[in-house]
């Protein structure tokens, strides 16, 4: 094998390496990923669906703008326990110090050190998916793999969040019973508009944009 070849595989190795760190080696591998692979973008496009239990994406063809929005239900659920956290503490949703975590933890893991993106975190609870993260790029974008494991990250921390908060609201009698709803299929689909900002008409007001 070339030395060329080698290096074009490169990449789909380390996504192995990070998929088998975060326990999603089955099921890259279920997808039909079982060896090393030269088509890095088509790969990293199909396995973004390991890293949220729901996700929207749109393409603007005339700015190159792509935007996508990730949500999972232990984030909603999270932030659904946050305000029953804060109802019986009657604190604002600013003074939550689980509120305040999530924030931090997320603004430091999407800190991709790249360029060509925004985002912006959602922890609305008003319906199913209202909670995850919006995403931009632009074609200046060159943090996929950053991308990806940030929202394995995000997914990864959310799950043990939630479990840590309800306990602590079953420890202190706010909730009797857990509350997580049952697993349901994971949801992929196409949207013009992200289900957690359909009040707003873009998704131009990112509140964080790398340059």
């Amino acid at each position: 094998m070339k030395a060329v070849d080698i290096t074009d595989q490169l990449p789909s190795i380390h996504i192995a390496r990070m998929m088998y760190s975060y326990g999603k080696l089955d099921e890259m591998i279920g997808m039909g990923f079982d060896s090393p692979d030269e088509d890095f973008y088509c790969m990293f496009y199909e396995l973004l669906s390991l890293t949220a239990d729901a996700i929207w994406n749109d393409y603007d063809e005339s700015y190159d703008v792509g935007k996508w929005y990730f949500s999972n239900r232990s984030m909603v659920e999270y932030y659904r326990l946050c305000r029953i956290y804060g109802r019986a503490h009657k604190l604002k949703r600013k003074d939550n110090p689980y509120m305040r975590d999530a924030e931090r933890y997320v603004e430091g893991v999407m800190d991709l050190g790249c360029c060509g993106y925004g985002w912006r975190l959602n922890t609305g609870v008003k319906h199913e998916w209202a909670s995850g993260i919006v995403f931009r790029t632009d074609c200046y974008f060159n943090g996929e793999y950053e991308l990806l494991e940030a929202l394995l990250c995000i997914q990864e921390w959310f799950t043990r969040a939630v479990i840590r908060l309800r306990g602590k609201l079953m420890e202190e009698r706010v909730i009797r019973v857990p509350t997580l709803p049952a697993p349901a299929e994971k949801k992929d689909c196409t949207s013009t508009m992200l289900p957690a900002i359909q009040e707003r008409t873009s998704t131009e007001a990112m509140e964080v944009m790398a340059v």
